[in-house]
């Protein structure tokens, strides 16, 4: 996925379109490279761990892809 890439999120903690974009494009890249089926349950597991990483500061593309990757893999 190219360089790294940051989401910032205002001091309110509001999320903007960008890292939301951001935000789905690295669970979709996870979903697919795990053989995550759309829909399924460990999809949406998948997507509050995202969220959850979000909300807890983690705004480093290299480093939710990571994390995701391990929680995919439990």
């Amino acid at each position: 996925m190219g360089g790294k890439v940051s989401l910032k999120t205002a001091k309110s903690g509001i999320a903007f379109p960008s890292d939301l974009t951001l935000l789905k494009q690295v669970f979709d890249r996870v979903r697919v490279e795990d053989g995550i089926p759309v829909g399924s349950e460990q999809a949406e597991r998948l997507s509050v761990i995202a969220m959850e990483l979000f909300s807890d500061g983690e705004f480093d593309e290299a480093v939710l892809y990571e994390r995701l990757r391990l929680y995919a893999r439990l």
